[in-house]
Parts: structure tokens; C-alpha cells; sequence
């Protein structure tokens, strides 16, 4: 398996993002790139080669374009394509390489003294499947999202989370999910199909057979949120596409994505988004 290279720190820099639908019988256009090219599938597929190599890119997957390496559609899409792009840039030298497996031991090229930071080589592959789609998928949200604020910091922000993206798919190339990161994987599993309901711990206790605080510290350590937080999260997420493609009533949304008191709705919103859910509507629909 081809893996890229590179030294850490510094971690790369990212320089912009952003989302894509490619229609049924679109195809990337051809071109040679300064920086690289990181396209993430989050639905359909996208047919890619670079130089002699083809990948053909499934949800779920991704790939990462090297610069200067000549790369274009050489398919058009089977179906529609939605798409997540970031280019991002790293210091210093990076190479191809060929490995087959990888533990911390590959990883860690030197400890830190009290003057020199620990160093590590990072081996990140050039094309795989996720095994943490919705953690990636969240982290690739939060730099999209980022993209309508106007904040000065916006941009650090991106950064930030591009790097946890970057750790977060090193740590997924190296070995099988830990006993923590299965637990959360099967929380969010069950969020996504009961988040409309009146979902409580409880519920999801049962369900997983788990301790309610058991639970909540496995996706603390694996997404940085409790389950309550996540399951707030994912509801919102919802809310917002509901608030953007319809006109239901603030109560009626609420209702849709499991929260029965449209006021504790509204609060939550608020809270989360800095606006109420009829000025987030607003905003959105004025695009």
C-alpha cells in the first residue's frame, strides 16, 4: 500500500476546502497541482487517476492527490457524487513509500528533550476506506461549515481541525479499533437511527449494554463529546438542513429531530449556533 511521508511537527497547513456534486456523467477535469488534494467520497463514487494509478473513490473513502503529479477523471460518475475537497500543503520533504503495516513504533522517530520537540514520521495513506466515517465526516463539516463565518479566526480554527483530521487518519492506518472506539462507534450507530425519538441514556444503555457513564467517557476519549453532547449535535445537524430546504414550523422541526419542547429547542440552538433557529433559517435561505 502506498503511503505519503512526512515529518511532524510542523503538521501541514491547510489552505482551503470545500464540498462538490459531481452529476451523473461528470468527470474531473485534468490538471497538475502545486499543493495536495485530499477528495473524500460521501456519497457515490469518483473515478481519479494520477499519473499510471486509477482509484476509484467509494463512499467512505479517500484519496490524496501529490503535487506536480499530472491527475484527472479518467470515468465519468455512475451516479450523482458528493464530495468533500481540502489542499493543504507540507513543509519540507515528503515521499511515496510502500508499506504494509504500521505501529507507533514506525511513528515516534524521536522522543522530546527539554529543548527539541518529540518528532514523528507520519505515514498517511494515499488512498483508503475510513473506519471512523463519522468522526471524519464530522471534522470535515466543521472546516466546510467555517468557510460562511466571517470570524478572524475562522481560518486558525480550520487549521486546528485539520490537523485533528490528520492525526485522527494516522491513528486509523495504524491498528484495529480499541475497545473505546468500538463502544462510540456503536453509540453513534444507534444515534443515527433513533435521533428522532425521545432518546435518553438510559435507552442507549440498554441498547448497548453498556454503564450510561461508561459510554459517555468512551466517545468523550474517541469524538470529544459525551453521548448527551453528540446526540444534541447530531439533532441540530438535522435541524439546520430541515431549517435551510423547508418551511416547517420551528415546534414541527423540533419534533422531527426528537425534541418534544420547541422552547428547549430553540434555547439549544441558540446556544450551539449563536442565533435562534428563525435567524439561522433566515441567513440561509437569503444564500
Amino acid at each position: 500500500m502506498t503511503h505519503i511521508m512526512f515529518r511532524v511537527p510542523p503538521f501541514p497547513t491547510f489552505i482551503k476546502g470545500g464540498e462538490a456534486v459531481f452529476a451523473k456523467g461528470k468527470k474531473h477535469f485534468k490538471r497538475t497541482f502545486s499543493v495536495f488534494d485530499l477528495l473524500y467520497v460521501k456519497k457515490g463514487r469518483l473515478y481519479m487517476t494520477e499519473e499510471e494509478r486509477t482509484f476509484a473513490v467509494g463512499e467512505g473513502e479517500y484519496v490524496i492527490l501529490i503535487p506536480e503529479r499530472e491527475h484527472y477523471g479518467h470515468q465519468p460518475c455512475m451516479e450523482d457524487t458528493h464530495f468533500v475537497w481540502l489542499h493543504f500543503v507540507v513543509e519540507g520533504e515528503y515521499e511515496g513509500t510502500e508499506k504494509e503495516e504500521l505501529g507507533w513504533h514506525d511513528i515516534i522517530e524521536r522522543e522530546a528533550t527539554y529543548v527539541e520537540p518529540v518528532q514523528y514520521r507520519f505515514y498517511l495513506p494515499q488512498y483508503a476506506k475510513v473506519n471512523q466515517k463519522e468522526r471524519i465526516e464530522q471534522l470535515l463539516q466543521q472546516i466546510v461549515e467555517l468557510n460562511e463565518e466571517q470570524a478572524p479566526d475562522s481560518p486558525l480554527k480550520q487549521q486546528m481541525y485539520f490537523i485533528e483530521l490528520i492525526l485522527q487518519l494516522q491513528k486509523q492506518a495504524l491498528s484495529i479499533p480499541s475497545a473505546a472506539e468500538k463502544v462510540c462507534m456503536d453509540a453513534l450507530e444507534y444515534i443515527h437511527h433513533h435521533y428522532h425519538e425521545p432518546l435518553d441514556m438510559k435507552q442507549l444503555a440498554t441498547a448497548l449494554r453498556f454503564h450510561p457513564d461508561y459510554i459517555s467517557r468512551c466517545m468523550q476519549k474517541t469524538i470529544g463529546m459525551s453521548a448527551i453532547q453528540y446526540i444534541n449535535h447530531y439533532r441540530l445537524s438535522k435541524a439546520k438542513k430541515l431549517l435551510a430546504s423547508t418551511n416547517e414550523t420551528i415546534a414541527a422541526i423540533a419534533k422531527q429531530v426528537g425534541m418534544e419542547d420547541g422552547a428547549y429547542f430553540s434555547r439549544l440552538f441558540k446556544k450551539a449556533e449563536g442565533v435562534t433557529p428563525m435567524e439561522y433559517r433566515r441567513t440561509v435561505q437569503r444564500m
